[in-house]
Formats: structure tokens, sequence, C-alpha cells
């Protein structure tokens, strides 16, 4: 879209699990401005654990919830200010200071919270149930655009009683300058792991609550006789502890588990690879999830065994991009990942279909597009406010 845009960009200095802490005092990184290219990137404070725990990542959100409004009105008044939700709390803050200063507001739903808190068990007070409910109400109704990221969300959004016509899809797409089959890569990662005479089947994204590391380990313990298969991890999460404690006190030396990697490594990894995982707990507000993980196998021509219902289980059937099991059935994953080691024509298939697919339907440079096109046309455009309660 040949449109020139002035973006700024009002981030944390760091997520809340990460351990990598700046050694310079706190009150000297209170506001931080960075060139990222083209893009004006102001770092606001945000605290940062030493380990993780709930209590930490709470004191992340509310140290940020602070210093990104704070952020927001140092900078010079934008046309436009799009949020993205979770976490609720900054985004409220952040759609505050657009309500004061009259900015046209688009919150960008990646998740359901506090309901996909609250299903997980994550989330149980009741009244930081209510008083989160009440927030993402506010944000829905003071948003010019409520974008969503799949289908699933959208609907939950409008059956709920907002205005379809102010709901809008963006997927996630991938970037296939960065994404894509990469022979050289996969040798040299081979090489360096000592995978070559395994058949590898990877898990590459969130080690997090929401999914569902259990049943990888589970259907890796009905295997553990197969020195042949090797089950390996990429990622980091607040499940990491505790998926890396199972495989030490179980014994799982078919279960490895490495640091995440650098984005431009990507590609290597998954090429490595012989079979991609995804999966989610059995929840109902999963059913409308697509895990970036998915595309990603599919756009480096990996075979994939999902564990997900819904959404993410369509677009494996009209991909053709490999087997979907229930989620929680370890023995069905354990069946197919025998079935497809000893098939590598059926994975060299099912990965050549998966990769036509994400290509054709799964673009970032098409998403890009349209969302421009949302926050173009968003100023004119009324809030979004609930139909009925």
């Amino acid at each position: 879209m040949a449109v020139d845009h002035d973006v700024s960009v009002v981030s944390g200095e760091a997520g809340y699990m990460d351990r990598t802490l700046n050694p310079v005092p706190w009150y000297r990184r209170l506001f931080r401005m960075e060139q990222d290219g083209g893009v004006q990137v102001l770092r606001t404070y945000t605290y940062v654990e030493k380990k993780r725990n709930v209590f930490g990542r709470i004191l992340n959100f509310i140290s940020f919830s602070i210093s990104c409004p704070l952020g927001l009105l140092s900078i010079r008044k934008p046309d436009i200010v799009l949020a993205s939700s979770p976490p609720l709390m900054p985004m409220f803050t952040v759609a505050l200071v657009c309500k004061l200063r009259r900015i046209p507001f688009v919150i960008e739903v990646r998740d359901l919270w506090p309901s996909s808190a609250v299903e997980m068990g994550v989330l149980r007070n009741r009244k930081m149930i209510s008083l989160m409910a009440w927030m993402e109400r506010f944000l829905y109704n003071h948003s010019n655009v409520i974008v969503a990221l799949t289908e699933g969300i959208r609907k939950d959004i409008v059956d709920r009683g907002w205005p379809s016509e102010k709901v809008e899809v963006v997927t996630c797409g991938v970037d296939f300058d960065r994404l894509h089959p990469d022979a050289h890569g996969r040798e040299q990662v081979r090489a360096r792991h000592g995978w070559n005479n395994k058949t590898i089947i990877m898990y590459f994204g969130a080690l997090g609550v929401a999914n569902n590391m259990a049943v990888i380990l589970d259907a890796a313990k009905l295997l553990e006789n197969r020195k042949d298969l090797l089950f390996v991890l990429v990622g980091d999460g607040a499940k990491k502890n505790e998926t890396l404690s199972r495989i030490t006190a179980e014994r799982l030396g078919n279960v490895q588990l490495l640091d995440p990697v650098p984005k431009d490594q990507a590609r290597h990894y998954l090429s490595a690879a012989d079979i991609g995982l995804t999966t989610l707990l059995d929840i109902p507000l999963f059913h409308g999830a697509i895990p970036t993980k998915l595309l990603d196998y599919m756009a480096c021509c990996l075979p994939v065994l999902c564990g997900i219902r819904g959404e993410a289980e369509q677009i494996m059937a009209k991909g053709r991009a490999g087997y979907c099991f229930e989620p929680n059935n370890s023995a069905a994953l354990a069946a197919w990942v025998e079935h497809l080691a000893q098939s590598p024509e059926k994975r060299a298939e099912m990965g050549e279909a998966g990769l036509a697919y994400v290509r054709q339907h799964f673009s970032a440079a098409a998403s890009r597009e349209k969302m421009v096109r949302i926050l173009l046309g968003a100023p004119e455009r009324r809030p979004a406010k609930r139909t009925k309660t």
C-alpha cells in the first residue's frame, strides 16, 4: 500500500519472564527513546522479576499500566492509537488517555480476557474477575474498531452484543521472507544437536499454562522405548520449570528442552524437524484459536499434529497439513507420531500441501494491508458501543 505513515511504538523494557535485568537504576529507565528503521520506539519502565511467579507478572502489568500512558502523553499527539490485548490493565489506561485526548482508539483482541483466564483456572478471585470484565467492556465500548485475531474471537464479541460492523478480523500472517523451508539450516541444526539419526517431533513456542505440555510429555512417555524418536521443545514460559522437572523426574531421555532461539534462526530449527506439534488446553474459548506456531510449521513445510479443536482443526483439514487428535489423548498423539515417523512420503505430501495453503491464505503482507485500511478508516467510525447486556 503506497502510503507513508509516521509510526511510534510505546513499549515496555522487557516481558514479565525476561530474566535479563538492566543494570541501570530504575529512575534512569523511566523513558528511553530508540529508532528501529523508520519507527520511533519509546521504551517505558516495567518491573522485571528475577524468577517467574504470578505476583511478579502482576507487578509487571501494573508498572506498564502506569508508565505506558505516561509515555503516550509524552509524545506528539497521534492521529490514532492501536493497542493489543491481553493484558487488559495497560490497554485500559491507554484507552483512558485516548478518551481524554480525543484520539481514535482501535483495540486488537488476541485473546479473550478474562474469559480465557477463568476457564484455565488462572483467575479465580471474583472481585478481580468482575474488575477485569468491566475493563474489557470499557475497552470494547470506547474503541472505534475492535480487531479480532480469529473468527472465533469475533463471533464471541458479536454474540455478546457489540455491533458486527465494528468488529473486524485480521489473522496472524506469515512473513515468507523469514519463514520458509531451509535445507542448509536443517543440516546445520541437526548436526549441531546430534539429531541426524533421529526423527524430530518439535514443539516450537510458549511453554505456558494454556499450551497443554502434559499431553506431549505423556505421549513421549508412551514412546520412550523408541530410540529413533526425539521430542524437542523449543521455548520459554510459565510452565518451563515444571516441564523440565517432569522430564528429569521421569527420566524422559526422548525429550529435549531448548531455550528460545532468535527470530532469524526460527526457520533453521523448524526446517530441522520432521513433525510439528501444536497443543492447547481443551476449553471452549480455544476453539476459536489459531496458534501462530501452526502457521509457522506449515510455512516451513512441516507436517503437523494438532491437538486443538475448532478453527485450528478446520485449517488442518482444509490445508491437508497433517492429523488432528483429541486435545488430551496422548495415546492418539503417540500413534500418529509413530505413523508419520515411518511414512516419509506422507510427511512430504502433507508438508507441501500445508505450505501451499498457508501461502494462499495467511500472508503477513495481506494482513498488514488490511490492518492499514482499518486504521485509516477508524477515525470515521463511532466507538463500538455494546447494543445488549
